[in-house]
């Protein structure tokens, strides 16, 4: 114990006599436990004033508490209700495809509220979300890539389907007169990216919906970090799907099953992924990066 760490401890020493002057023994028991306490770590407790120690049992705790059976038993139920958009696809797209050609069906501010809610979907708009939690929320500030890993990784999941899968017509590239079959144009894209133009065009990337996606795996992400707003995120995710179909972007199946695929791949990214663990080892770099630079 260096000398000015003696005479502090004496000091506070003394001013625990003055008020404990009847009750020696106990004023000796307490001050043996504390110079105890002192001698075995005082570099721990010197450095606990250095620098915030983030709390390693935070990002368990989350985890334990995420409702990843929720997310699985709502991608199932996006799922049937993709399946069966299939029979309503034609109907409903043929629909908003007619003139004039633009979702005419609510006006003035709703209009605008769904229009605008494509950002959630988007890649600009994901990042705008994760910087304003990063500016809002300092205690989750380091946690954003849990929403950079969740939200990307749906919609990059979402560009494998597309590219793997099937290439699908956009409704505002469709011929309605043919069967709403007729809009799967081939399978396996990928056997002839290089040699068919029409294949690296959008109107041909319909199936499934990336910004669906994109916007369920960023839902998963802020549930898993605000779990009392999960409500709101849903909301929010529900209406960036439904302007893909609104404006003829997305037949209703490529939004469900898009959707599904994100949500999925998010929950299956936060519960048996190591994503929580990944971003909770860089946090702990950064604050410790932080404390001795």
């Amino acid at each position: 114990m260096s000398l000015p760490l003696v005479i502090r401890t004496k000091s506070v020493n003394l001013a625990i006599a003055r008020y404990l002057p009847s009750d020696r023994n106990t004023y000796r028991t307490v001050t043996a436990y504390h110079l105890k306490a002192e001698l075995e770590s005082p570099q721990e407790e010197e450095s606990s004033y250095a620098r915030p120690a983030p709390s390693p049992s935070l990002m368990d705790s989350k985890k334990a508490l995420f409702p990843a059976r929720f997310f699985f038993v709502l991608s199932g139920a996006l799922v049937t209700c993709g399946m069966l958009s299939f029979f309503i696809d034609h109907a409903v797209s043929g629909q908003l495809a007619a003139p004039p050609h633009e979702f005419r069906f609510i006006e003035g501010d709703l209009k605008k509220l769904v229009a605008l809610s494509e950002v959630f979907g988007h890649g600009t708009g994901v990042i705008m979300v994760v910087l304003a939690v990063f500016a809002l929320d300092l205690a989750n500030r380091w946690k954003v890539g849990l929403l950079l890993g969740t939200a990307f990784g749906a919609g990059l999941m979402a560009n494998v389907a597309k590219f793997f899968g099937i290439a699908r017509y956009r409704p505002h590239a469709f011929d309605f007169s043919l069967s709403i079959w007729d809009s799967f144009y081939q399978w396996f894209p990928f056997l002839g990216w290089l040699s068919q133009e029409e294949l690296r065009q959008s109107a041909l990337q319909s199936f499934p919906s990336g910004h669906s996606a994109t916007a369920a795996g960023l839902c998963v992400g802020l549930c898993f970090l605000y779990p009392h707003a999960r409500w709101y995120f849903l909301l929010v995710a529900a209406l960036a799907c439904f302007q893909r179909v609104a404006f003829r972007m997305h037949f209703p199946s490529d939004v469900f099953l898009g959707a599904a695929l994100g949500m999925a791949t998010a929950t299956i990214l936060l519960t048996y992924g190591r994503l929580p663990e990944l971003v909770a080892w860089a946090e702990s770099k950064i604050r410790k990066t932080k404390a001795t630079g």
